[in-house]
């Protein structure tokens, strides 16, 4: 397929610097549209290469302008879509929104992505928490170039759970995670399969999806993100922190709901901010899912931790409301201490670690639903085995001189694996996070599930009884001081992997590596 593609877009991100005043950003750190003509090259299909699929779609990385906040509209980067095979309830747009379309596929399929760089520079889209083969995976070392087409073809191997897709390009500048994701960069991808069919859960109008991001805007609605010199630094230390919240890509709003059970399916999109999920009657937050699919069984909770990249399912029943009745889900209060960077000394409007409103549910319908929470959820996946003799693998989280943070010494350099970032197919292993700095780290490892197998030493007081560990994950928050170690089965797939922080400033400054899975 040969295409021709112009891309004519003004600068649309700016930088305040300290004094506050609006910067426009070096051609290598801004949103830059390309004045000539792009003409598009497709490759060949990575990955699983058949004659037939199951679902067949475009996926379109673009520059557009969408309304956010009242008044002009926002310049950002966006992805959309196309189905060309497949059940119609593949692809779901977000017309009114940024955020990519809500892509949702069945365990088995088998499924082939065209992804279109319409972009002015380099992009990848990584398929957060699936397992698929390492070309599929998105990763930096494969980058789609721009008016460049990347066709990848997987088989759904996955569970039903919430998953997410978003930009994971590195430059020559260095990471472009969190600036691409940031643009807007993302979306939502959900798996399904019978043995979630059979629990029936609450689904279609009953199912409220959520994706948590903050972001800051200039005068005319423009995008902000990083500053320059001190607070520049500070935002690439501690990561970058917006000063409003967003729920699907605008201001929260109210939903109108009815006297009944909800599933609200929640994603911390956010670059680094921390969410502490609670409802604002002070009722307990029962969870029922993780990243990686349904827990065995409900967990009530007085709060629910969710750190950047990870997904949550709550489970809320309205059945003993009225009409006129309103809850909000919140973000509650917490003590952020070093891990809130500057917006603990109030540089930042929305400090980390502040209280306020996610989603408010206003209960305008009174109806008669029997739908009990099963007692047993996901039960058909057991716990990965693990005993005295399992290998484990440690992994020190340690500062960096003004360069941010390493791991075992290293940063990212490129493919470079060392010896014992080097695991053998087929092998079970403990890995072990020793979190040796003042700040927490999501660690996300591409390209398989793990099951927490504990947590030692740390200062989490503020947080630890909404830490989610049980069922499966692909990312965990690490604490301060905090060691946590995870089990972890290499399966099906040889070939580079990435672990890393998904503090995505974290990344983008060197606080990731790849591994190698030898077959």
């Amino acid at each position: 397929m040969n295409r021709s593609k112009s891309v004519h877009r003004r600068t649309v991100l700016q930088a305040v610097a300290g004094t506050g005043v609006l910067l426009t950003l070096s051609p290598g750190l801004l949103l830059t549209g390309c004045d000539g003509g792009v003409k598009a090259v497709e490759s060949e299909t990575l990955g699983l290469d058949s004659d037939e699929y199951d679902v067949e779609l475009n996926l379109h990385a673009m520059s557009d302008s969408v309304p956010i906040l009242p008044g002009a509209p926002s310049e950002v980067w966006r992805y959309r879509a196309e189905l060309l095979k497949g059940p119609k309830n593949t692809v779901s747009e977000n017309p009114d929104s940024y955020l990519g379309p809500t892509i949702r596929l069945r365990h088995g399929q088998t499924v082939k992505i065209h992804i279109h760089n319409e972009l002015p520079e380099d992009t990848t889209v990584h398929w957060h928490g699936l397992h698929v083969p390492s070309d599929v995976d998105g990763q930096p070392r494969l980058p789609i170039r721009p008016g460049e087409t990347m066709t990848v073809g997987f088989e759904v191997l996955d569970r039903a759970g919430l998953f997410w897709y978003h930009s994971h390009a590195h430059g020559k500048q260095g990471g472009r995670v969190g600036f691409q994701s940031y643009a807007g960069l993302a979306g939502l991808l959900i798996v399904e399969d019978e043995e979630e069919a059979d629990l029936k859960l609450p689904s279609g109008d009953n199912e409220l999806l959520l994706v948590l991001q903050d972001r800051t805007f200039a005068g005319n609605n423009e995008l902000v993100y990083m500053g320059r010199g001190m607070g520049s630094m500070m935002d690439r230390m501690h990561g970058f922190l917006g000063d409003r919240v967003l729920a699907n890509g605008a201001p929260p709003t109210t939903r109108k709901v009815a006297t009944r059970p909800y599933r609200i399916r929640v994603l911390n999109g956010s670059n680094a901010r921390i969410y502490k999920l609670a409802w604002s009657d002070g009722r307990p937050v029962t969870v029922i899912g993780a990243d990686g699919g349904l827990l065995q069984e409900p967990e009530d909770r007085p709060y629910a931790v969710l750190a950047p990249a990870q997904r949550l399912d709550i489970w809320v029943d309205l059945s003993e409301s009225q009409p006129g009745d309103t809850l909000e889900l919140i973000s509650d209060r917490f003590q952020a201490g070093m891990m809130g960077g500057m917006g603990m000394m109030g540089s930042n409007a929305l400090p980390l670690g502040s209280r306020f409103p996610l989603a408010r549910l206003e209960v305008s319908k009174s109806v008669e639903a029997s739908e009990p929470l099963p007692a047993q959820l996901g039960v058909q996946r057991q716990k990965i085995p693990v005993n005295s003799n399992t290998r484990i693998r440690s992994f020190e989280l340690s500062p960096v001189m003004m360069r941010g943070f390493a791991m075992n010494g290293r940063r990212f350099d490129g493919t470079n694996v060392a010896d014992d970032e080097k695991v053998r197919l087929g092998d079970t292993e403990i890995w072990e996070f020793h979190n040796n700095t003042p700040m927490p780290h999501p660690m996300h490892i591409h390209g398989l599930q793990f099951n927490v197998v504990g947590r030692r030493g740390g200062s989490s007081d503020s947080l630890q009884q909404g830490l989610v560990d049980s069922g499966w994950h692909d990312t965990v928050l690490v604490m301060p001081r905090e060691t946590v170690q995870l089990a972890m089965k290499f399966e099906r797939f040889d070939g580079l992997y990435i672990y890393h922080c998904h503090n995505m400033e974290h990344e983008d400054a060197g606080m990731m590596r790849y591994f190698q899975v030898r077959g």
